[in-house]
């Protein structure tokens, strides 16, 4: 399994012959709507990308952004977007094809060949949030998505799992509905993970966290984190 950040919160992940993409934000479509400016280059062009499947965790345009998810079914056609209610019926406003659509909903679980992924609760202001949970029969790894803390989560997401995390990849940018640094350990700690990668900063300088800090506070607690780079790839 080889998982690539592109950045915010979304990764590129290759696994028993399946590319997924996940929460992918590749234009530059929010500073066009909202003017926020991106603060790093998009990382990968979309004729490089090759999905099998995306997953968009929520419906919030730097986890389901239309310019980037049409651009995608231009080149792939085949290509099949995953997601709960909230991105799906924007997807239908879109003029997605119905067969290039499949819904998730919380709890539930999807298998793709030898991928499991389980669409997980997220406490956001999507009400239709989603984390994610990816098992491939030899690891076990979990999304955060875009929530915020919540004590009761991380026995939910351990029931879910049936297993010890391999990798834990959460947000820390504590602003917009997330959970901050300190609220990111306390989730950790809660979840045990074998190692723990902070997200969903470094994008906007309106919406961002010193990811430092974070491992910081992790050491701290002797938690194993790593800080990923853009366009850099972690395998297990």
């Amino acid at each position: 399994m080889i998982i690539k950040w592109i950045g915010q919160s979304g990764y590129i992940l290759d696994a028993a012959g399946i590319r997924l993409v996940i929460d992918p934000y590749l234009s530059n479509s929010i500073e066009e709507i909202q003017g926020l400016k991106r603060m790093v280059p998009v990382p990968v062009a979309i004729e490089d990308l090759h999905p099998d499947y995306i997953y968009c965790t929520h419906n919030h345009l730097d986890h389901f952004d239309p310019q980037t998810i049409l651009s995608i079914l231009e080149l792939y056609p085949m290509c099949k977007i995953i997601g709960p209610i909230s991105v799906i019926e924007h997807a239908k406003r879109l003029k997605i094809n119905g067969r290039n659509m499949v819904l998730i909903q919380q709890y539930e679980s999807l298998e793709l060949g030898g991928l499991k992924l389980t669409a997980t609760p997220a406490f956001h202001s999507d009400p239709f949030s989603t984390g994610l949970l990816i098992n491939d029969k030899q690891h076990t790894i979990y999304f955060s998505g875009d929530t915020e803390y919540v004590p009761e989560l991380a026995g939910l997401i351990t029931k879910m799992s049936g297993a010890k995390l391999d990798l834990f990849f959460v947000c820390i940018n504590g602003k917009l509905g997330n959970m901050n640094a300190e609220d990111a350990v306390r989730f950790s700690l809660d979840l045990n993970s074998e190692i723990v990668i902070p997200n969903h900063y470094g994008m906007f300088a309106e919406n961002t966290a010193d990811p430092s800090y974070f491992a910081f506070l992790c050491s701290a607690q002797g938690l194993n984190t790593k800080i990923m780079r853009i366009d850099t790839s972690i395998e297990l």
